[in-house]
């Protein structure tokens, strides 16, 4: 997938670093009410109708950067909240459609083409349950202050010759979890959100965001008195940058103050060596077929949409969440930055005790900024060797199928397992539906919920195809191929016992 910089990636980019920059100083209190005025004065730029808005939509974007619910905290000037930063309960729900800031898209969601024939039927007047279609000069048109957007026209029509027109968030749903109210204001129906994120990329004005935790880890950094970790996904290679080496990013995290460094891909080869272990375990008591759970996307799909098979998904735990619990176990009074491309992670962790603090990879790099350091020209490296190739390939769609396979085929139960996967959800949607339907022929399914895996996550930074080959060279250049030669991983996940499971 494209990762384009827009204006409104600058504008987020320019909160997150503006943000960070007051924390470090210590100046968040005394400099934070005046960051709307600063980034949309008379001088600047003008999206919307005057500056006035535009601080209002910033001031939103800002509460939520600092980690908050907006509509909860409405109330609340910015000043107040960073005098209070450490006792506000922080956001739960992580995306939120931001009402001053969405658009009401005036889209006219039924329009009637040049299609239409003017037939005799005329079915779409006769299905129009508010008399909303009228005829005028041989041609069918839509009184748009009558129409309800049921769809009942388009359904009538014989030619196809009503167009239906989506909205970019609705459309980025495979969920039908946001709809415009009768004001046409976006809303998300948290019952049905997956979490997967697609939506904050779809939104064109900016109104669909999530909340981060930039000023959160950035003070837990600065506490002498606090060990912090950073776990950080296999799919960080390339993010940022042809020339950021992998050795690069691991000494600046330590520059800026976290303890230990560790590639998320250990906990991969955990899960990859417990997943195969659960799949044959599973075949041989008669189960049909059992579904990847490392991303979190895919397995709330299955709990809220396909529930019938629910009990058939993998009760591993995701590799983030795997070597969470390893570490704290050796350090329960460490903290834990897990840092990725992934929204969806970001809801994980508020069900995991053991994940402190969640950054994208976007977020990261405006911290870093924040702090002056410019990874391409970056010269210190420290070494990287957690993980096996293995591990390091659960970064793009079909890593975790493979090495699955190459784990059983090593063991002599490779014929056992028919593999398939799939990436992105209205795939994940349409596999599961054959699934369940008896109609995928296979006994293993594995699902990402990004386009072409975790490398495509909605807080990555880089092209996805491109990333992908960075993946593949890092693992490549891995201390072992296979997860079963990491001997450290196979000890650590018999050490976790029942923690390896959800």
């Amino acid at each position: 997938m494209l990762n384009i910089v827009t204006e409104l990636t600058k504008l987020k980019r320019r909160i997150y670093i503006s943000l960070a920059r007051f924390t470090l100083k210590d100046q968040l209190v005394e400099k934070v009410e005046s960051l709307p005025e600063l980034l949309a004065n008379a001088d600047t730029p003008r999206y919307r109708c005057c500056e006035y808005k535009e601080q209002a939509i910033l001031k939103e974007m800002i509460k939520l950067a600092m980690g908050f619910d907006p509509e909860q905290y409405k109330n609340m000037s910015l000043i107040e909240m960073a005098k209070q930063i450490d006792q506000l309960e922080s956001d739960k729900r992580i995306i939120h459609v931001l009402s001053v800031a969405c658009d009401r898209c005036p889209i006219d969601k039924y329009m009637i083409t040049d299609a239409c024939r003017n037939c005799v039927a005329h079915s779409c007047v006769s299905a129009c349950p508010r008399n909303a279609i009228v005829i005028i000069q041989n041609r069918a048109y839509i009184d748009q202050g009558k129409c309800i957007e049921c769809g009942r026209c388009k359904v009538a029509c014989p030619f196809g010759a009503i167009l239906e027109n989506i909205r970019p968030c609705e459309r980025a749903c495979a969920v039908d979890a946001i709809k415009a109210d009768y004001s046409r204001q976006a809303s998300i129906d948290y019952e049905k959100c997956i979490g997967c994120g697609n939506c904050v990329r779809s939104c064109p004005f900016g109104a669909i965001e999530d909340s981060t935790q930039i000023i959160q880890v950035i003070k837990m950094l600065k506490d002498p008195e606090t060990k912090v970790n950073a776990i950080i996904a296999p799919s960080f290679i390339g993010q940022f940058g042809a020339k950021v080496s992998p050795g690069k990013l691991k000494a600046a995290l330590v520059e800026i103050g976290f303890s230990e460094v560790y590639e998320v891909a250990l906990g991969a080869d955990m899960v990859a060596l417990n997943e195969a272990h659960e799949l044959v375990e599973r075949l041989e008591k008669g189960q049909p077929f059992m579904t990847s759970s490392c991303c979190p996307s895919f397995l709330s799909l299955i709990q809220k949409y396909f529930p019938e098979i629910a009990d058939k998904a993998s009760t591993t735990v995701s590799p983030m969440i795997a070597l969470a619990r390893l570490l704290k176990k050796t350090d329960p009074e460490s903290k834990m930055v897990f840092i990725g491309p992934c929204i969806t992670k970001k809801i994980e962790a508020q069900k995991e005790k053991d994940i402190d603090a969640v950054l994208t990879f976007e977020e990261l790099g405006c911290i870093l900024v924040s702090m002056g350091i410019n990874l391409a020209e970056y010269e210190l490296e420290e070494e990287i060797k957690d993980a096996s190739s293995h591990g390091r390939n659960f970064a793009y769609a079909g890593g975790v199928a493979n090495v699955i396979r190459e784990i059983l085929k090593e063991e002599g139960k490779e014929n056992l397992i028919k593999f398939a996967h799939v990436d992105g959800i209205v795939n994940c949607k349409e596999a599961l539906q054959k699934l369940v339907e008896g109609k995928l022929d296979c006994n293993f399914l594995e699902g990402m919920g990004c386009e072409g895996g975790c490398v495509g996550g909605p807080g990555s930074m880089m092209n996805s195809k491109i990333t992908t080959r960075l993946v593949q060279k890092f693992a490549d250049k891995a201390r072992w191929k296979l997860a079963l030669e990491n001997k450290a991983a196979e000890e650590k996940r018999k050490s976790l016992a029942h923690a390896m499971e959800r």
